[in-house]
């Protein structure tokens, strides 16, 4: 089966091949196939490519990988429902780590091949898994530290509130900013003292919001450095 998702001069082409089937084949959270052999045109760029065995099942099996095609390249990739095991972790999306890789999050299907790995989540111990057990389809337990990540600040409600309270500051001072220049050119043509007093009045609560909105960016900045 082929299919062609877009058009362009210099085209790259994935080609999926499974030993499985039935099979759906997604790229990018769309249905591209239902066939165990599939070639798809693509330009360059990178992809996120989901093959999933018997999907009326609730708990299909699903393949994903992370793709990279270059220009006018052929890619090849094959799944088997042989040379795969499950990797789970209680609690789940656990970092799933070979050596300093990043290989995906738990739970996972793995190639029997691979081993050395190592399980870690924000709050719990690093756990290495024992390659005599990855065949076994163990859920791995973490150990809790009792030690939470905090929420970012940029996360927080008081972060919102900071920043939706910069942006009124620096619309408060602009405008009364703009009322004191104006009152001070109707002065300069009138001289009357009445509209020195507003000048002066105005000024005075623009210079009050200016203030209060250096500091409150400047907690914001001491923030962003800290974190």
């Amino acid at each position: 089966m082929s299919i062609t998702l877009y058009s362009q001069d210099c085209k790259s082409k994935l080609i999926v091949v499974t030993d499985f089937l039935p099979v759906q084949i997604f790229l990018d959270d769309s249905l591209i196939s239902d066939s165990n052999y599939s070639e798809i045109e693509l330009p360059y760029g990178d992809y996120n490519l989901s093959v999933v065995k018997n999907n009326s099942l609730w708990n299909a099996k699903t393949f994903k990988d992370s793709i990279h095609l270059q220009d006018c390249e052929i890619k090849k990739v094959f799944y088997s429902d042989k040379n795969k095991i499950y990797l789970d972790s209680s609690p789940q999306d656990a970092y799933v780590f070979k050596g300093d890789s990043l290989i995906g999050h738990t739970p996972l299907f793995i190639n029997k091949s691979v081993n050395n790995l190592m399980l870690r989540k924000p709050g719990y111990t690093d756990l290495a898994l024992p390659n005599n057990l990855l065949a076994e389809r163990v859920k791995f337990n973490l150990h809790f530290t009792g030690v939470t990540k905090q929420e970012s600040f940029f996360n927080s409600t008081a972060f919102k509130i900071l920043a939706g309270t910069v942006i009124t500051l620096g619309a408060v001072t602009a405008y009364y900013k703009l009322k004191a220049d104006d009152r001070f050119d109707e002065y300069k043509i009138t001289h009357k003292q009445e509209l020195l007093d507003q000048t002066k009045r105005y000024d005075l609560i623009s210079g009050i919001t200016f203030t209060a909105l250096q500091i409150n960016f400047g907690f914001i900045l001491y923030k962003f450095l800290t974190e």
